[in-house]
Parts: C-alpha cells; structure tokens; sequence
C-alpha cells in the first residue's frame, strides 16, 4: 500500500504534473523543473523527486490517467511514490473506480496538468537556505537558457513562499527576492528589475548590512541607466534617487550620480516638449 499523506504534511508548492502523451512518454512540468518529456514513468518519477531533493522534502504532484482518472501523489526525495488524501483534492476530478468497485491504485506516470502554483495553498514549514538556493540556481539557469518570461513567473512564486515562511526582511527572503530582481531585469521589465532592487537594498539597510544594502543599490541603479524610454527612465528615476538619499554610495557619490542622472533625464524631457510646442502652435 502506498504512503497516505494528510494535506498539512506536504506543502503546497510547489506541485507538479505528469502527463501521458499518446506515444506512451510521460511529459513532466512544474516549478523549478524544466518542462520535458521522460521515455518511462519511472524517469519521470525520478525527475519530480531530484526537485523535491533540491527542497528537501516531499512535493505534490497530480496524476492523471488516459481514462481520465485523476490521482493526488506525494513523490520523495528517494523517489517514493505515496497519495495525498482524498482531503486535498478540492473540487478536481474524482476517481474513477474499477468495475468491482474499487479505486485504482495510483500510477505515477499517467498524468495531466498539476494546479497552477499560483493558486496553490500557501506554503507552510520551514525553508532552509540550501533548497532556497537550489530553486534560485534552477531559476537563474532556466533564465540563461531563454526562458526569462517564465522564469520571472515562477520566481515571483518563489519570492512569496520564502516571504511567507520567512518573512519579508529575513535575510534568505532577500536574496530570492534579489534574483526576482535579476531575473525581472533579463525578462524585459527594467522599471520592475529596478524596484525589487530598490526594496531589497533598503532592507539590507534597515538590518545594518550596509555592505549588502550598497550592492543591491548598485545593481538597481545600473539597471535604471539601461532604460532608453526618457519617460520611464523618469519614473523609476524617483525611486532610485530616494533609494540613494539613504543609501548614497561611498562620500555620496552614487546619490550625487544618481541625481544628476535624473536631472539630465528631466531636462531631455523639458527640452522635447519645448520643441514640439512651436509645432503644435503652427498646426492650428
């Protein structure tokens, strides 16, 4: 008989899915892990638990079969296969049932699409700084394969979690929420990039890790000088100069930067709109 875990034994994120293509490969998907295809059940059993050794812990995972049953599963570190009660199913599908009336056991490899993880329970349990930078690296390397845009979506997950189990301040939450920023920057989203920044190194402030909070600053400010659109470069300018008036870089000189920066950026912007006036004046 499998393992019967209760829902507050296991977490809710992050969850997975196995998914049985008609060939008979087994697709596998979920946080943390890149979406392929496994040639046997038991690969792609064997997938599901590397991530959860990542974490340390079990993780969820939905099942379903080619006939549409649905099992909730619980795969280990080791590669365990166990059930989630049926408590933890909210509103999926329910199991189909043999002819005599029996549930089916479980069978890992036949799946469809676990829940999304943003929807999933809050996380609950501690996060230890080895799974955390785990799931980082795993982020950062789906990120350098071109995969930004995802990436910065399950980041932003990842960043919740820690910030819920951890708190927002707690110095491993910081440094998810820095490669959030990271990641932000790579996806396209500078402005975003730029005010995670700006929160995490007025963190770091805040506790008295002053070095910590100057780095992060720094990222935050190089990623500003990176945007070309004038009026967006304006707006996150705001928030750097504010960053900087508490964080000023070493005799001031990032703030002073960072001001004259935003003047020049200011005055572009003046100087536009002076020359469209005459424009707009000779047009009527």
């Amino acid at each position: 008989m499998p393992t019967t875990y209760e829902p507050a034994e296991v977490p809710g994120w992050p969850a997975y899915a196995f998914v049985v293509q008609d060939s008979g490969r087994v697709a596998v998907s979920g946080p943390l892990l890149p979406a392929a295809e496994h040639p046997t059940r038991a690969s792609a059993v064997d997938a599901v638990a590397a991530a959860a050794a990542g974490l340390g812990r079990p993780v969820r995972a939905q099942a379903t079969e080619r006939d549409g049953a649905v099992w909730h599963l619980v795969i280990s570190p080791d590669g365990a296969v166990g059930e989630l009660s049926v408590g933890a199913r909210q509103g999926k599908a329910a199991k189909k049932r043999t002819a005599a009336g029996r549930t089916r056991r479980p069978d890992p490899g036949r799946a469809q699409p676990a829940p999304e993880p943003a929807t999933a329970a809050p996380v609950a349990g501690a996060t230890t700084p080895e799974a955390l930078s785990e799931a980082v690296s795993r982020l950062d390397a789906q990120a350098a394969a071109g995969r930004a845009d995802e990436a910065e979506t399950l980041a932003a997950q990842l960043d919740e979690h820690a910030a819920n189990a951890l708190g927002l301040s707690h110095p491993d939450a910081l440094l998810v929420r820095e490669a959030r920023a990271r990641i932000t920057g790579l996806a396209g989203d500078a402005v975003g990039g730029v005010l995670l920044y700006r929160d995490v190194a007025e963190r770091w402030h805040y506790r008295g890790a002053y070095e910590q909070a100057e780095a992060v600053a720094d990222r935050a400010q190089a990623l500003w000088l990176e945007i070309a659109d004038l009026a967006t470069a304006i707006a996150a300018g705001v928030s750097v100069v504010r960053m900087r008036n508490q964080i000023p870089g070493e005799g001031g000189g990032a703030f002073a930067a960072a001001v004259e920066h935003q003047a020049r950026l200011e005055a572009a912007r003046d100087a536009g709109a002076g020359a469209a006036g005459p424009h707009r004046a000779a047009a009527r």
